[in-house]
């Protein structure tokens, strides 16, 4: 039987607040931090599992809570580690790199460079939520496609994705590039610099108002199916 060439994949970056044993007492006041947008995606582990499918080849979730170290975060960005964690030790903090950090990325990387060596198209998917409202601000979106403008096969599922919302969830919005622009520092941006033709990432950020909705995941989970269908 012909394997088809696209593959799928998902990962959800934030999709828990689990504080590791060895760190919890840097968190002993963190209670309500923790458990806030700060310390994961709200929602964002239930989507996740309802987009796999019988398309998606690989999925991996972190559930360790991005104030100990956020894994869709470059080494080099200062927002890796968080203001708990940043004043540790090196030693501690090589420490936390090794045992989730890497741990969450290089698994990862391996499968979807296996699947490049077999020469199949790369179709990765990384689910979020947002917050509402944030310092004020209303965010003026339900669902948010994000995708570097510049990369054509990735502009051409985005819109298509957004059609096949619009038709399952009638009055409700979805924009692309919001709350968050698609092509900043990331899990996705990583491996868009690292191939360019046969990788397409996209991100999908859902309102956290949508949490715990069950028949909102369901309905989205049609509406990217449909879409993959499309290609």
């Amino acid at each position: 039987m012909k394997v088809p060439k696209l593959a799928v994949v998902l990962s959800c970056e934030h999709g828990g607040n689990v504080i590791p044993e060895q760190y919890a007492s840097l968190f002993k006041e963190a209670a309500d931090v923790i458990n806030s947008h700060r310390g994961y995606d709200i929602g964002a582990l239930e989507l996740y599992n309802c987009f796999k499918n019988k398309q998606v080849v690989f999925n991996q979730c972190a559930t360790v809570s991005r104030l100990v170290v956020d894994v869709n975060r470059s080494l080099y960005r200062k927002s890796l580690f968080s203001e708990f964690t940043k004043a540790l030790p090196a030693s501690e903090k090589e420490s936390i790199l090794n045992g989730i950090y890497y741990a969450f990325r290089n698994s990862f990387k391996q499968e979807i460079y296996k699947l490049w060596e077999q020469n199949r198209t790369v179709l990765h998917l990384s689910v979020h939520s947002f917050k509402p409202e944030l310092n004020g601000v209303i965010r003026q979106t339900d669902f948010g496609i994000l995708y570097h403008p510049g990369r054509m096969q990735e502009k051409q599922f985005a819109k298509v994705w957004k059609s096949e919302i619009e038709k399952v969830l009638p009055g409700f919005r979805t924009r692309f590039n919001y709350p968050f622009q698609g092509k900043p520092d990331g899990h996705v941006r990583f491996f868009r610099d690292k191939e360019s033709e046969k990788y397409l990432g996209l991100e999908f950020e859902m309102n956290q108002k949508y949490a715990g909705q069950t028949n909102i995941y369901k309905v989205l989970t049609v509406a990217f199916e449909n879409t993959l269908n499309q290609f």
